[in-house]
């Protein structure tokens, strides 16, 4: 894992963050591409704080809702770099509200950055993955697009259900895209304590810990951990598959 091209899309969020820490600690050198729509100065801080003459971070702006704004991604990255090696989709989007409140654009801007995003980038890296005959990716989908959750008073999230659903469709039909070469797997969490759920009501932390096994959320650094390994050459042997990190349903 010496010398690879790393980009990791949503890096200013907390699981993205914890990715680009996780890799950045494990590497002796390479860079890592840090992408960001709005949140650059938690992604600065990365620089800041990683950044060494043998481990280069790079950091790149995009609005995933945009298809205009993910062509000129993936262009401005095969300029400048060429391929990238390791590729992470973890950019992602939720506005929980009833179904009966949700409009057409709501849904729309999900389908957007949450499945229609991941696919181009997975695409275009996927198919230079191909050509240079070496490549991982990883797909950050979601326990919501496994199973349908119940119970919670919480607001629905059919938008996002569905479209982590749909991106575990595209892990597998990448996978056997773009065999023997690439590795392409998925990590679906269950609830992670990440800035994303810090407005959720307590008595909805409550409930949703009480079907947990292990009574938590899991922790960001605990989703990069996973995604470390199946990026790493001690997962060579796993592609198309789909890992829960749920902390066990009761």
């Amino acid at each position: 894992m010496k010398g690879l091209v790393y980009l990791i899309s949503g890096a200013g969020g907390g699981i993205g963050s914890a990715i680009v820490r996780r890799i950045a600690t494990s590497i002796e050198c390479g860079t890592i591409i840090a992408h960001y729509n709005s949140n650059r100065k938690s992604v600065e801080s990365l620089k800041n704080e990683f950044e060494t003459k043998k481990i280069k971070l790079e950091l790149v702006q995009a609005d995933l809702e945009k298809k205009e704004e993910v062509k000129r991604l993936c262009d401005e990255i095969l300029t400048k770099f060429g391929h990238v090696d390791v590729l992470v989709n973890n950019a992602g989007w939720v506005d929980d509200k009833e179904i009966s409140e949700r409009s057409y654009e709501d849904f729309e801007k999900t389908v957007k950055i949450n499945l229609l995003a991941p696919f181009y980038l997975t695409k275009v890296f996927g198919q230079k993955m191909f050509e240079n005959k070496f490549g991982k990716i990883v797909n950050i989908s979601s326990t919501s697009g496994l199973i349908l959750h119940s119970g919670s008073m919480c607001p629905t999230s059919i938008d996002y259900d569905a479209t982590k659903a749909g991106v575990n469709v595209l892990t597998k039909n990448f996978a056997k895209e773009f065999a023997p070469y690439v590795n392409v797997n998925a990590v679906a969490p269950g609830w992670v304590d990440t800035p994303m759920n810090y407005e959720l009501p307590e008595y909805v932390r409550e409930e949703e810990n009480e079907k947990i096994l292990k009574n938590r959320w899991a922790k960001p650094e605990e989703i990069a951990e996973l995604v470390w390994y199946l990026m790493s050459d001690k997962a060579d042997f796993i592609n198309g598959s789909i890992y829960e990190i749920d902390g066990g349903k009761k």
